[in-house]
């Protein structure tokens, strides 16, 4: 497809984050796919990049952390400039007590040392003082002082017209001298860089023309007559929905929602069973994604609050089922197109960002996880839970909202009009426009100016990141810094020997120095003298800069490394080899950075963006925490089965449960990677499979009744996973 079309708006912004260093904010209405973006940025940039959100859910949501973590905010409000603070009964920081008090660890400081890609999601609950203060702190630590955000991008994400930042009179009495609202675009650092607004446009979630008009007036608060007398149309007094007929609640409140789904499931018969969450590592009780205890009955309504993991896409998050089986550790959910999905416990992952010493690449480290099953009751739901959900029929109570966004998420949830019942009329309140957030919307450019400016500002971005990457100024300031501990340590210091060294390894950076500052001289220089034919003659001059450079670092890392050698071999000098391993690190980065200059370049010649992996090195460290990712979970129990541990053995090392090994060798039957006769007797396979044929069923709990005590759940599971694979292969 053509760029520029009206679906590829996202390949446009996905473009910008990757050719350009200018700030974004991404945009649009419920399901145009801001979420999708989000992933796919993830998981093919090549910038090291963090995700943040303004709340611990909405960063589990988005598998980062929350900003005010990353940062080390402290709690209160931030006024951008210093002053004396006289009411003691508000907690206030200034750019004066917040790096006075602000505690980053080495490691922190690192990491924000290499950020290039900060994406804050569900960027509507951020308060325009929260960013004001990140902007401080990376301008701080990063030494880039006149500099917005430090040099750091920022990828802002998020639908203005959902969830607004939260701020009680109090505050805004002191924050409104400096803001002109709390939304974060009227950010003191966003006069200096406001981002590029871009819009997804195109509606995934609904296909009705007549619909898409009318949330798109809802959401602009223009709704006109037609549109109420439609929605009019779908009011039922008194309306009761069936035991299944896939209808869902959604209320304006907690206590609501609960009520309804405590009375169905006290309706229904039979006995509850309660599966209980395993929770390992830091996972604060606040941001579990889903209930501790899940108390569940047969044929109670649920829903799905995760898309398969599988990739086999028996469910999304959003679709609606009943329980058909919860029999022992066995969970099966039927659904209305007929499916039978025998379900597994899903792991939400809380992660902390840490950097790789060695490749200087930001990745994620698992610090705890939540295992429950990914569904809930759901014959009613909030509409602040139901954001990102989609529903084919919902009964909607709208006689309460107190904001125009409000029912517009309730009502942007279905996929149609068809689907819709509201139980109570529509509230005749008319809701203010939010004057902020319509001057915000006019800062949006057409596709054809930004495409327009595409070119400058992707050539902008090549200057600087080029010479940037030929910058030593850190470096040999961090050389000065090391030198000076050597006087200051005493004449008995075990450093002292080593002071001459130190001195020539400053003196030569020094000189190499001079000769890079003039490089970028050249890189500037190249640019502007062939505005659009510069790619060519700037790579072939950085390919043979990176030859001079990277023998000069390896120069100086051979020298560095022989003090190692030495140190090592030293019991009392751990302190010293530790700071000359951080010069080593340091050498490292340079070379590093020279490397990923030239494969932008490069890359850009070819019309393409750097494949991440062939910048940064990865090693076995990196492997072993990649293995612990849920989407390799499968795979760990099958390295486990084929080193010989049976299901209980592989269960207790996984701490996980014996039904949810078995799910896992169960699916790699039904690939053809294991043999079913592993784990069932031929006579046992046949009768399954004959009392299946038989019933007509793949219900397993039907099958059982069948067949009797002497087989398992586990014997019937295998069989299935091998019919499936008998049928796959015809």
């Amino acid at each position: 497809m053509e760029k520029g079309s009206p679906d590829n708006i996202a390949s446009l912004a996905e473009t910008y984050i990757n050719t350009t260093h200018k700030n974004l904010f991404l945009t649009g209405r419920a399901g145009t796919g801001k979420t999708t973006f989000l992933k796919e940025i993830i998981n093919h940039t090549y910038k090291n990049t963090v995700v943040a959100a303004p709340t611990g859910i909405a960063a589990i949501n988005a598998g980062g952390v929350t900003l005010h973590s990353l940062f080390q905010l402290p709690f209160g409000l931030f006024l951008p400039q210093n002053q004396p603070i006289e009411d003691v009964s508000q907690k206030i920081n200034t750019p004066a007590t917040l790096l006075s008090t602000i505690k980053l660890n080495s490691s922190k400081r690192k990491l924000l040392h290499e950020l290039e890609l900060l994406i804050i999601d569900e960027v509507s609950m951020l308060r325009a003082d929260v960013l004001d203060a990140i902007d401080q702190v990376l301008r701080h630590v990063r030494r880039k002082k006149n500099r917005p955000f430090g040099g750091v991008q920022v990828l802002f994400i998020g639908d203005l017209l959902q969830l607004p930042p939260v701020v009680q009179p109090q505050e805004w009495h002191y924050l409104s001298r400096y803001y002109t609202s709390i939304y974060f675009f009227d950010a003191q650092v966003l006069r200096e860089s406001p981002p590029i607004y871009i819009e997804l446009e195109k509606v995934y979630r609904q296909s009705d023309p007549h619909f898409i008009e009318l949330l798109n007036h809802l959401r602009d608060n223009h709704l006109t007559d037609d549109d109420r007398h439609i929605l009019h149309s779908h009011y039922k007094k008194d309306f009761q929905t069936g035991q299944n007929d896939g209808y869902i609640h959604i209320t304006t409140h907690n206590r609501q929602a609960d009520q309804i789904n405590q009375r169905e499931l006290n309706r229904l018969p039979g006995k509850e069973k309660c599966y209980k969450a395993t929770v390992k590592g830091q996972f604060d009780p606040h941001l579990f994604p889903n209930q501790e205890e899940l108390i569940l009955k047969t044929d109670a309504q649920v829903m799905f609050i995760k898309n398969d993991p599988s990739g086999a896409q028996n469910y999304f998050n959003g679709k609606i089922g009943r329980v058909a089986s919860l029999d022992q550790d066995n969970l099966t959910i039927s659904c209305d197109d007929g499916k039978e999905i025998t379900l597994e416990p899903y792991i939400w992952e809380n992660i902390r960002y840490v950097l790789n010493p060695d490749s200087l690449e930001i990745e994620e480290k698992i610090i705890g996880y939540f295992e429950q099953y990914p569904i809930r009751l759901a014959w009613a739901i909030t509409v602040h839970k139901s954001q990102g959900l989609t529903f084919e029929k919902a009964v909607l109570d709208l006689s309460k909202t107190f904001a125009p966004g409000q029912m517009y998420v309730a009502l942007s949830r279905l996929t149609s009009l068809e689907g819709l019942v509201l139980s109570a009329p529509l509230p005749q309140i008319a809701f203010e426009s939010d004057q902020a957030i319509s001057a915000f919307s006019t800062t949006k450019k057409e596709r054809a100016l930004l495409e327009k400016s595409l070119q400058h500002d992707t050539r902008e971005h090549h200057l600087l990141f080029t010479q940037q990457a030929f910058d030593l100024d850190s470096l040999e300031r961090s050389l000065h810094t090391h030198l000076k501990v050597y006087d200051e340590s005493g004449e008995k210091s075990i450093r002292q020997p080593y002071k001459e060294w130190a001195l020539e390894l400053l003196t030569k950076t020094h000189e190499i120095r001079e000769t890079a500052d003039k490089f970028c001289h050249q890189i500037a220089r190249i640019i502007a003298e062939n505005p659009d034919s510069y790619l060519a003659l700037l790579t072939d001059r950085v390919q043979k800069a990176k030859t001079y450079f990277d023998t000069q670092a390896d120069s100086r890392l051979e020298s560095i490394n022989q003090q190692i050698k030495k140190l090592s071999a030293t019991k009392k000098s751990k302190g010293f080899l530790k700071e000359v391993e951080e010069l080593e690190h340091l050498f490292m980065k340079y070379k590093t950075q020279i490397k990923k200059a030239l494969l932008v370049l490069q890359t850009a010649q070819e019309g393409r963006t750097p494949v991440r992996e062939r910048i940064y090195l990865k090693d076995k460290t990196t492997e072993k925490i990649k293995k612990q990712k849920k989407a390799d979970t499968r795979a760990v129990t099958l390295e486990l089965y084929h080193q010989g541990k049976s299901i209980d053995e592989i269960a207790e090392e996984r701490n996980l449960t014996t039904n949810t090994i078995m799910g896992h060798l169960a699916l790699f039957v039904e690939k053809g990677t294991l043999n079913v006769g592993t784990f069932l007797d031929q006579e046992k396979l046949d009768n399954i499979l004959t009392v299946q044929e038989t019933v007509q069923s793949g219900e397993m709990r039907i099958i059982k009744e069948k067949l009797g005590e002497e087989y398992s759940y586990g014997d019937i599971r295998f069989a299935l996973a091998h019919l499936r694979h008998l049928q796959s292969s015809t």
